[in-house]
């Protein structure tokens, strides 16, 4: 029977997560096993393998020395993988732990440490915004990363799922990466704009929350199930199996999103007792423009959905 090893101190969410996935039997293993067989042998980063047995890993920083860069947790890690031979790198976004919070609290900004942080935490004090220096995020209502270059994406990923939103510096692919300016946080070019975005910002509760809600949206879109999937899948080729739709389904799926309008690009306008009208040319078929309030609604019926019931 195929089995694969996993090696000691792999999260558990993976492990899980290939135990559930793999069709065949899963296995820890350390080092010191000299066992063989094995498909391969997953890991992250630089956890220690048996030697002689194919080798996947979960690479989620820049520092990572092993060689097999299979998966990775970020784009910006997609080079390094191919420079260190990884002939098809995947990437799998890294899963953290969502984390509701209760509240904003105060009016607080986290400084991560980095190259601009005791310049960006002067600016801050300069507006009259307490900030704090610091190696990772606590209770605050904002998080700022500091470096300019690649800091790693937990740091901003852990408060991101807390919904705290995040400010970053667009020089920085660690923060671009996971932050999408406007949209679940914050990308600034230099330290006077990043002191600017985070001043308007702490004065803007209901745009603060909302990046807050999108960055913990955001992180829940990355789950371990993902990386598993994308271990599992090392070394495919070709495309994958895609849905073959006849020409019946084709025709619902069109008219299911109000396709049949362009059935009517070329009509005539008509009067009658009900008002205007329109009629294909081709034929005798024509709708009352009376009808169109009904046709918007099954429009954004189709394209929303029912009503949610919580």
């Amino acid at each position: 029977m195929k089995k694969i090893g996993i090696a000691q101190g792999v999260p558990e969410g993976l492990v899980e997560a290939l135990t559930s996935r793999y069709k065949g039997e899963v296995e820890q293993v350390t080092s010191a096993n000299q066992k063989t067989g094995y498909e391969f042998v997953g890991a992250c980063d630089d956890l220690p393998v048996p030697s002689g047995v194919p080798i996947r890993r979960y690479v989620t920083h820049m520092d990572a020395v092993s060689s097999e860069w299979s998966v990775v947790a970020a784009r910006h890690l997609l080079p390094e993988a191919l420079r260190r031979g990884t002939q098809r790198p995947i990437v799998a976004p890294l899963p953290v732990k969502s984390i509701k919070k209760c509240s904003q609290g105060d009016a607080t900004v986290a400084v991560l440490s980095g190259k601009w942080a005791s310049e960006i935490s002067a600016g801050l004090i300069q507006h009259g915004i307490d900030s704090e220096e610091t190696a990772e995020a606590g209770a605050t209502s904002l998080v700022i990363d500091a470096s300019p270059e690649g800091s790693g994406i937990h740091r901003i990923r852990f408060p991101m799922a807390a919904e705290i939103p995040a400010v970053g510096l667009a020089s920085n692919p660690c923060a671009t990466d996971t932050i999408r300016h406007g949209s679940n946080g914050l990308l600034g070019s230099s330290v006077e704009e990043i002191v600017l975005l985070a001043g308007e910002l702490l004065k803007n509760k209901p745009e603060l929350k909302r990046l807050g809600f999108e960055a913990r949206a955001t992180l829940a879109e990355a789950s371990w199930e993902r990386v598993a999937r994308a271990l599992l899948q090392q070394g495919r080729v070709g495309y994958p199996e895609l849905e073959q739709l006849g020409g019946a389904a084709k025709y619902y799926r069109w008219v299911e999103r109000l396709g049949h309008a362009t059935e009517w690009k070329d009509g005539l306008l008509l009067d009658n007792v009900e008002g205007l009208a329109m009629r294909q040319l081709s034929g005798d078929r024509q709708i009352g423009l009376k009808m169109r309030e009904g046709l918007r609604k099954k429009m954004l019926k189709t394209l929303i959905g029912n009503a949610d019931s919580n």
